[in-house]
């Protein structure tokens, strides 16, 4: 286990292939406080190599996957740190919300694959943060999202809106405005036919165990290939992606690494 953030209420290890973000702090209900927000701005701020702490930390540790989970029970985060932002004018809160973003932002771009972990609720901007990876698994029933963020005067800032939109299509700007507007409530089922919520668990312990299972799967895979998978990210238009697709997948067809893995199942196949 190696860790890049080591704190009470915030820390970021990686273990066995997996990158575990973890909020911690019970008191505040996982509350984006100013201090983590100072560290999520250190960590993923890019240097002169081009590459964050954060970046570089996910590549020496060779991790496959980012799991983002809450460590508190019944919660898995309430927002913004209100009473921090009450209390400290404008200028102390300057990075708050372009550090969290920043966060955000490398969560859903990073080109290894990123998962929340619902086993709570979540409130204004604690939605944003879940809505930041790519995939949302759910343990129990009560992991609503609770759009809060006009109760308090502001809009979404760390890129929920675009975010939304870009996972359930079936949103338009217009529609994301309204749930925003009204402080309206998604429940599970809700979640689930929206396709917010990928897999629901019943315990932490099967869930834990499917995330392990995944990450397994993934080591499976040839390097070469899952790098080449992971890089269609970068292309946004359908023709360049189809071209792409092709070229990669004449790049390894019946060469000796998917030959092998032909025989391997073969063998396997035949033992059963």
């Amino acid at each position: 286990m190696t860790k890049l953030v080591d704190g009470e209420d915030f820390s970021i290890i990686a273990k066995n292939k997996i990158c575990y973000v973890t909020l911690s702090s019970p008191s505040t209900r996982n509350a984006i406080s100013l201090r983590m927000a100072s560290i999520m701005q250190s960590i993923c701020v890019a240097k002169e190599s081009n590459e964050s702490l954060f970046e570089k930390f996910l590549i020496d540790q060779n991790c496959h996957l980012i799991v983002l989970q809450s460590d508190v029970e019944g919660i898995f985060s309430s927002g913004g740190n209100l009473i921090e932002l009450q209390k400290n004018p404008a200028e102390v809160c300057h990075h708050y919300g372009p550090s969290i973003r920043a966060f955000c932002q490398l969560l859903h771009n990073f080109k290894i694959p990123s998962l929340s972990v619902l086993a709570g609720p979540s409130y204004g901007g604690g939605v944003e943060i879940a809505l930041a990876t790519d995939f949302r698994w759910s343990i129990g029933k009560n992991c609503d999202f609770h759009f809060t963020q006009t109760k308090f005067g502001i809009p979404p800032g760390w890129g929920g809106s675009l975010r939304l939109s870009e996972l359930c299509p079936q949103l338009n700007p217009k529609k994301v405005s309204a749930l925003i507007l009204g402080k309206m409530k998604l429940d599970l089922s809700q979640m689930l036919y929206m396709g917010l919520v990928d897999k629901e668990f019943q315990n932490k312990k099967a869930c834990m165990n499917a995330i392990e299972d995944w990450v397994n799967q993934i080591s499976d895979c040839p390097k070469s290939v899952r790098d080449d998978l992971l890089d269609r990210q970068s292309f946004h238009n359908f023709q360049e992606l189809e071209e792409y697709d092709i070229q990669t997948f004449n790049k390894y067809f019946l060469k000796d690494e998917h030959k092998k893995k032909i025989a391997d199942f073969m063998k396997n196949k035949k033992k059963k």
